[in-house]
C-alpha cells in the first residue's frame, strides 16, 4: 500500500467500519476531517502528477524539430477524442447505452437507428 493510500484510507475505513447503518454517521466531523486529509491528499498527488506530465512533455518539444513537435502536440490532442468517439462507437454496437438508458450523440455523425 502507497504511503498516500494509507493515510487517507485507514481514518474512512474505520469510520465506515464503525457506521451501523448504511449512510448513517454519528461521527460527521471525523468523517468530514478524513475526506478533506483526503481530498488534500489526492490534489498534492495529481498537481505532481500534472508537473512531471508538463516536464516530460517539454523535455520531448526540446529534442524534436519544430516541425515534430506540432505534429506530437495535435496527435497528443487528436488521441483521447478519438478514443472517446470510438468508446461511444463501440457501446452503441454492444448495447451497452441501452442498459445505462442514455441518449449519447456523436460528433462522427448522425446518432444509429434503434432496431
Amino acid at each position: 500500500m502507497y504511503a498516500q493510500e494509507k493515510v487517507a484510507d485507514e481514518p474512512l475505513v474505520l469510520l465506515a467500519y464503525n457506521c451501523k447503518i448504511v449512510g448513517e454517521s454519528s461521527q460527521g466531523e471525523a468523517v468530514d476531517e478524513a475526506m478533506d486529509s483526503h481530498a488534500l491528499d489526492m490534489y498534492k498527488i495529481l498537481m505532481e502528477a500534472d508537473k512531471l506530465r508538463l516536464d516530460i512533455l517539454k523535455c520531448m518539444i526540446d529534442i524534436l524539430t519544430p516541425l515534430q513537435a506540432v505534429e506530437l502536440l495535435v496527435a497528443l490532442k487528436k488521441l483521447p477524442l478519438c478514443l472517446h468517439e470510438w468508446s461511444k462507437r463501440r457501446d452503441i454496437q454492444m448495447g451497452i447505452t441501452k442498459l445505462l438508458n442514455t441518449q449519447i450523440s456523436s460528433t462522427s455523425g448522425p446518432p444509429e437507428p434503434e432496431p
